[in-house]
């Protein structure tokens, strides 16, 4: 004996269709959203480079193209509190253009040069904008932190020129006087 099986009704349907159009339409925004974001973070991280410490990547490991322009890794060694398991389980090195575009490198030879270079896109190398957006962001975070010490690093050595300054001065007077020349 065969249990009878509900039909949904034509209105069921179309709500149920309204719904999905709905989700699909936020899916859609949202996803834009993020793009932007990580467009912004991309142009701040190109700014906090050296703050990150951000290795640049030898054009001549990149292919011909894209060697023409710099490009910094934002993965790796140094970089690795930053990455998310998502991140770390690509098969390549994320990279910033100074265009302020992420990319991915991939199918590296033998001697170490990549072969392939992927504009980063949403769902790009299976990895969707919202956890290149947390990527993004922890390292933005990681160059708060590193911040401090940086600009302290730079005050010594600005005091230290300084100093110098003094002891190499040519006259004996603005030694005295505390010019700066």
């Amino acid at each position: 004996m065969q249990q009878p099986v509900e039909a949904p009704t034509p209105k069921a349907l179309a709500d149920l269709i309204a719904r999905c159009d709905q989700i699909n339409r936020f899916e859609t925004q949202l996803t834009a959203a993020e793009v932007v974001r990580i467009n912004a973070l991309a142009s701040g991280i190109l700014v906090m480079r050296q703050v990150l410490e951000l290795e640049p990547m030898d054009s001549e490991k990149l292919p011909m193209r894209q060697g023409r322009i710099q490009h910094w890794a934002l993965t790796g060694a140094h970089l690795k509190d930053a990455e998310t398991p998502a991140i770390t389980a690509v098969n390549g090195l994320f990279v910033l253009d100074e265009h302020e575009q992420v990319k991915v490198l991939s199918d590296r030879t033998w001697r170490g040069q990549w072969r392939s270079v992927t504009l980063w896109h949403n769902k790009e190398n299976g990895i969707s904008s919202a956890q290149v957006m947390e990527f993004l962001s922890r390292l933005t975070a990681l160059a708060q932190r590193r911040a401090p010490d940086v600009a302290r690093a730079l005050l010594a050595r600005s005091e230290a020129v300084a100093a110098a300054l003094e002891l190499v001065s040519p006259t004996p007077r603005s030694r005295h006087s505390g010019e700066v020349r």
